[in-house]
């Protein structure tokens, strides 16, 4: 009987599997025989591209401005979202308020939230220089300039997704068994010791998959970064996959293309692998 209900699942479950490698395999095959081609997606097969793209200083400085994007914006996400979640185990009344208030900016299209940031960081009409001219406060460049043009795209994407920690955190606050807070506030722990040895160690794995799942959402953010600024100025928020969308519809350059997708790849799985597994066999308490 077991036998029949395991070969009756298998049954079920092989058109999704099969369908499922289908459209992770033939893209990934794809990936990698377009990245061996000539940059302009012709001739033989050879690995000049790669070298050519893994050897261009351009390359590694679009690498390094992803990096520094998706390591300040899941920061900064996730203290924000976990400050909120905190105290929102404080709050007793509008309860229902402030969660709709807080998870509100990730009901907006990422590309109508860039445009209506774009208006609010406009240098002569934005109501951001406004507010900052009625405190003395010159006029600031917030997307040409490339000092404060990351900052501005990191601030936009804060914005939009720090909802998404909060409400990952929020749920994990209220899965925690109340047994255990009540004793340690018999025993006289303080708010802040409570938090440091009770809550935090039990909301590690809550922690962990919060931080992977954000940081592949920054890692690949697009719409945001190019409504705001393209890539510029310069290349100050030139992202790899900004990059990426120039090379393949502005260069034309496909096998350019494949390479930095090949490397956002391993760059990807790379950077979550170690934690995933480590929430797989339990390793995290």
């Amino acid at each position: 009987m077991d036998r029949e209900r395991r070969n009756f699942a298998l049954w079920l479950t092989a058109p999704v599997v099969l369908g499922l490698l289908a459209l992770l395999l033939y893209p990934t095959i794809s990936l990698l025989v377009l990245s061996f081609r000539s940059p302009s997606g012709e001739g033989p097969a050879t690995a000049g591209t790669i070298l050519s793209v893994l050897g261009s200083p351009a390359f590694w400085v679009n690498t390094w401005t992803t990096v520094k994007f998706t390591l300040l914006s899941t920061a900064i996400s996730f203290v924000l979202g976990f400050s909120l979640a905190y105290a929102m185990e404080v709050v007793e009344k509008g309860h229902s308020f402030f969660l709709t208030v807080f998870i509100l900016p990730m009901a907006f299209m990422p590309v109508a939230a860039a445009l209506t940031w774009r208006t609010i960081y406009d240098p002569t009409f934005g109501i951001l220089n406004h507010l900052l001219g009625s405190l003395g406060i010159g006029p600031v460049l917030w997307t040409t300039s490339p000092d404060m043009a990351l900052w501005s795209v990191v601030i936009v994407d804060v914005w939009q997704w720090t909802g998404f920690c909060f409400l990952i955190l929020h749920a994990g606050f209220r899965s925690l068994p109340k047994d255990t807070h009540e004793a340690a506030i018999m025993d006289g722990a303080s708010p802040l010791q409570e938090l440091m040895t009770i809550t935090i160690p039990m909301l590690v794995n809550v922690f962990i998959i919060t931080l992977i799942f954000r940081f592949m959402d920054a890692f690949k953010a697009f719409d945001s970064i190019y409504v705001l600024t393209q890539g510029g100025p310069g290349n100050a928020t030139e992202t790899l996959v900004i990059r990426a969308y120039k090379e393949a519809f502005q260069f034309y350059n496909p096998a350019v293309t494949a390479v930095i997708g090949l490397w956002l790849l391993i760059f990807t799985i790379a950077c979550t692998r170690y934690a995933g597994n480590r929430i797989a066999r339990g390793d995290v308490k």
